[in-house]
């Protein structure tokens, strides 16, 4: 029997590749003279023992970095990468650490552990076109010399038409100032009629000389920037640890929304094949590629809206002494004014107060121009793994 046991263990010692893991329990290894059998047995054991010590002892190495281990880039569809990756915040710029100090607080790390800033890039910019000042110009120069070509007395008010009406302008040459030319006594009948029952004028003549000046200059305006999302990436020494495989690395770790990532200058649209879990990430410098401004503001030509405008007096005597009325006159259009009490005499008149009324000269320009862009001369693209998430 006892042959027969050891027989069917040798077999199964030649037949497996694994060494067993068990012995005939009547092989003593402490005994004067085992057989060699039981010392092949012992053997087999022995070898089997320190087999199973080797295989813990490569899980424990395999195991020994106490932070997380990364790969090292491949090449090999995304050009020459930097092999150390880096940690990346990526958020609302409000909410951005102020320093990867922080992140080495939030990780836990003591003061031995040195987290410094790599990037500082920027994500999502908001750049409105500029808000163009309204373009002004100086009001425009001009001057009045001329007076109302008609000037007649009406033998009806204001809202007849066609009443008798007859002269009651200046002399030739008047220039305004006051005269008793077609004077009119009071009670003068006209047809039945009081003579002096309205006062007429034309419009004055325009302005002559006017002019825009020519002026081309700047338009002042305003413009905003800002980027919605910060990205803040933080390198720090690896950590002293062994990952398998050896290419891997053994980095520090922090929580979501950080990232471990590579990072390579300029914009690339293709990661490393094993750091390709997301989409490239492109972050830009603060300052973007900003040709915004307005077009310049352009004065000239002719003004709108000026004219004449003066005051019209009318006297009962002949030395305008006694003002029976006054009614402003313009360039604007003709001008009435009913005389009160009908009949009364109009003995001289005047105009006073000849001026120029300025209009505006209208000004072109100041419309918003060009646009604000990520400068990609100072693009940094990120490749991520997915974020590490600390255990519950």
């Amino acid at each position: 029997m006892r042959r027969m046991v050891l027989g069917a263990i040798v077999g199964l010692t030649s037949a497996c590749t694994a060494p067993p893991a068990f012995f005939d329990p009547d092989c003593d290894p402490d005994a004067p003279f085992p057989g060699e059998i039981c010392l092949a047995l012992l053997d087999a054991g022995t070898d089997a023992s320190d087999s199973g010590a080797d295989a813990s002892d490569d899980a424990a190495q395999a195991a020994t970095c106490p932070g997380r281990c990364v790969p090292e880039p491949s090449s090999e569809s995304a050009g020459d990468w930097p092999r150390t990756p880096m940690l990346l915040w990526l958020g609302p710029r409000e909410l951005a650490p102020a320093s990867c100090d922080e992140a080495r607080k939030l990780g836990g790390y003591g003061d031995d552990v040195e987290f410094f800033e790599k990037y500082r890039r920027f994500e999502y910019l908001e750049a409105p076109p500029a808000a163009c000042d309204p373009c002004t110009c100086p009001a425009p120069e001009g001057s009045c010399t001329k007076l109302p070509e008609t000037i007649e007395v009406r033998a009806g008010t204001c809202a007849e038409d066609g009443a008798p009406a007859l002269p009651f302008g200046g002399p030739v040459g008047w220039d305004g100032s006051c005269t008793s030319t077609n004077a009119l006594p009071a009670g003068a009948d006209c047809g039945g009629e009081p003579c002096a029952q309205s006062v007429y004028a034309s419009p004055l003549p325009g302005p002559t000389g006017e002019a825009c000046p020519s002026i081309t200059k700047p338009a002042t305006f305003t413009k905003t920037t800002e980027w919605l999302w910060t990205g803040l990436a933080c390198e720090a020494k690896e950590r002293e640890g062994t990952c398998d495989p050896t290419t891997w690395r053994c980095m520090y770790d922090l929580p979501y929304p950080w990232y471990q990532c590579v990072a390579l200058r300029g914009k690339h649209d293709t990661c490393p094949g094993n750091y390709n879990q997301y989409k490239p990430i492109h972050l830009y410098g603060e300052q973007p590629v900003d040709t915004r401004g307005c077009t310049a503001c352009e004065c000239g030509g002719n003004p709108v809206g000026s004219g004449c405008a003066a005051k019209m007096r009318l006297y009962s005597d002949g030395a305008c002494s006694l003002e029976a009325d006054t009614v402003g006159v313009a360039s604007a259009g003709e001008q009435c004014v009913n005389v009160l009490p009908p009949g009364q005499a109009l003995g001289s008149k005047a105009i006073t107060d000849l001026s120029y009324v300025p209009g505006l000269c209208l000004a072109t320009g100041g419309e918003p121009t060009g646009a604000a862009l990520e400068d990609p001369a100072d693009a940094v693209t990120f490749c991520c793994l997915a974020p590490f998430e600390f255990a519950k």
